[in-house]
């Protein structure tokens, strides 16, 4: 009885890690998308890279609303910056919301 109790316990926490691994890897990738967006951006207007990271944001089903996607440019130095809540169900009916947010920073020698 003991093995199967220590047994359901182990998969439990294997499956809040897995779960919240899955998030930070998902938030990890739209990071380093947003930022070679911006990187490699320089010839595309803020408007044009903030509608690739919405884009990006939903291939990769990440619920961030399009007005919490902020790009600014000034001259040759272009910032992005995003935040959204993603909730996670780290143990079976407990879903725990995690705060995303990141600023990247891009600059174009032209």
């Amino acid at each position: 009885m003991k093995t199967i109790i220590k047994l359901l316990i182990t998969l439990a926490i294997l499956n809040a890690v897995a779960r919240g691994g899955m998030a930070a890897w998902t938030y990890y990738q739209f990071r380093d998308t947003t930022e070679q967006l911006v990187i490699f951006g320089a010839r595309s207007t803020p408007t044009e890279i903030h509608n690739q990271i919405v884009k990006t944001a939903a291939e990769l089903q990440v619920p961030v609303a399009p007005e919490n996607v902020i790009v600014e440019r000034d001259g040759s130095r272009t910032r992005a910056a995003a935040t959204y809540v993603q909730p996670v169900e780290f143990f079976p009916n407990y879903t725990y919301p995690l705060n995303f947010s990141f600023r990247v920073e891009g600059f174009s020698i032209q």
